[in-house]
């Protein structure tokens, strides 16, 4: 449809014309019009086209002349507008102006080629829309995706993201780190690289979390491509919908040992107990292996690896176990000036 048809069409409709719905269009100040003869370069512009550009009305406007409002940066984008124009070439950029009041706009620029009966280009027409709130925004948002790449690059071994009920959604980090490839992975394969002896305590809490949204956050064994089991602490969080619904988990794994290397000395903690503390309250009462595993309820193979790994080891529950079981039979734990934790035997309760 012509313009001219266009025109006579609203006529017919509503008895007003077109004029009215272009002032209803750029009276907001962020659009403008324009056409131009391609063969002469002479053209117009609408009111709306002049105020973005910060002209006074009546005053010429060429679009052959645009590109003396293109800022020097991106004078690239815009120095072959006309050239394009005139090839019959529509063109849809986006590019900063320096309006004539010396303030920097950013714009979309879009124009269209009208041909004549012998299908050669004979007239072109466009808009100019400012789009510097829309810019800025794209732009704050990729400095702040930015940061938390930059923030989360620096302390996490990957991150991760699992859908609303629980399911993992595949990272080719996992793949460096595990050598385990998204099938694999899929429905709950990613459980087969948690060590056996944590398996079962990684999957409650991360069921227990996904159907409370309360955040996750674990330390277990993952197995590496390498053959070997290594300390990791797992956290994710739920992103909620306006509606309380979970929309998505994001998370991230640390090496432990990362953090223990980044993280100042902390005093000991009382519910922890060393290998060597677990080993000289075990003398000191002439137990033997088997002997605390029946009064502390832990197994003889956990207590093995305490005492050769301790905490790192296994969990804290049969850490506080052994712990409660040695001071029922007179075992004291305290720390000393130095801050030290230190093991005495007060005799059987």
């Amino acid at each position: 449809m012509s313009s001219e048809q266009f025109e006579a069409a609203v006529r017919k409709m509503s008895g007003i014309s077109s004029a009215h719905f272009l002032k209803l269009v750029e009276d907001r100040g962020t659009i403008g019009f324009w056409s131009s003869d391609i063969a002469t370069g002479q053209g117009s512009a609408t009111l709306g086209l002049l105020r973005l550009l910060g002209l006074e009305n009546g005053a010429q406007f060429r679009i052959a002349d645009f590109s003396r409002f293109i800022h020097p940066d991106d004078r690239g984008y815009g120095e072959d507008i006309w050239t394009t124009i005139r090839q019959g070439i529509p063109v849809n950029r986006n590019f900063r102006i320096i309006r004539s009041d010396r303030t920097v706009r950013w714009v979309e620029f879009k124009s269209e080629v009208v041909l004549d009966a012998q299908q050669k280009p004979f007239k072109a027409i466009g808009l100019i829309i400012d789009v510097t709130d829309q810019q800025e925004g794209r732009q704050a948002l990729e400095d702040a995706l930015d940061r938390y790449r930059a923030l989360v690059g620096s302390l996490a071994t990957m991150e991760w993201r699992s859908s609303a009920d629980g399911h993992p959604i595949f990272s080719h980090g996992w793949t460096a780190l595990t050598g385990q490839v998204e099938m694999d992975a899929a429905n709950n394969g990613w459980l087969q690289t948690i060590h056996p002896d944590d398996r079962e305590l990684v999957s409650r809490k991360w069921q227990e979390s996904v159907s409370t949204l309360a955040p996750y956050a674990l330390n277990h064994r993952i197995l590496l491509i390498n053959g070997h089991y290594e300390w990791f602490h797992a956290r994710a969080v739920p992103i909620i919908k306006r509606g309380g619904r979970s929309h998505e988990w994001l998370g991230i794994i640390m090496r432990q040992a990362d953090l223990k290397r980044e993280a100042p000395m902390a005093p000991p903690s009382m519910n922890m107990l060393t290998p060597i503390q677990v080993r000289a309250a075990r003398a000191m009462l002439q137990w033997t292996l088997d002997e605390l595993s029946q009064v502390s309820g832990v197994s003889v193979s956990s207590i093995r690896r305490i005492e050769g790994e301790g905490e790192r080891a296994t969990r804290p529950a049969s850490l506080h176990a052994i712990r409660t079981a040695f001071e029922e039979y007179g075992i004291q734990f305290a720390v000393n000036s130095a801050g030290a934790v230190t093991v005495t035997f007060l005799g059987q309760k």
